[in-house]
């Protein structure tokens, strides 16, 4: 059974108790109006606890990221890229220090010789 059915069930049974003389009825009026009150305190209660639990928390985030002083890094275009990489030792490109290939034919020239 759900929740609202229960209650509802719950209240049907007060009511059909109740509603056989005057003094009864007159008494639960009362005390259902004394009930509403109630819940409503109940309610506020919950939402003040929920204030003061959110101004407990304090909220530390991540400082922020230092910048270096000076001036960034020019981005070289293809163009200049390009002809940096064919200023190298062997004169070609596409490789680089480790799979150059006059370097290796040096290093095998070394070995054998």
């Amino acid at each position: 059974m759900s929740r609202h059915s229960m209650l509802s069930y719950a209240a049907s049974d007060l009511v059909d108790d109740v509603s056989l003389t005057d003094a009864r009825s007159t008494f639960l009026l009362s005390e259902f109006q004394n009930l509403r009150i109630r819940v409503k305190d109940i309610d506020t209660g919950m939402i003040r606890n929920r204030n003061k639990s959110v101004e407990e928390t304090q909220v530390i985030c991540d400082p922020n990221p230092v910048t270096a002083k000076g001036c960034g890094k020019r981005l070289k275009s293809g163009k200049e890229k390009a002809l940096s990489q064919s200023n190298r030792q062997c004169g070609t490109s596409g490789h680089d220090r480790r799979t150059c290939p006059t370097l290796q034919n040096r290093y095998l020239y070394l070995l054998f010789y």
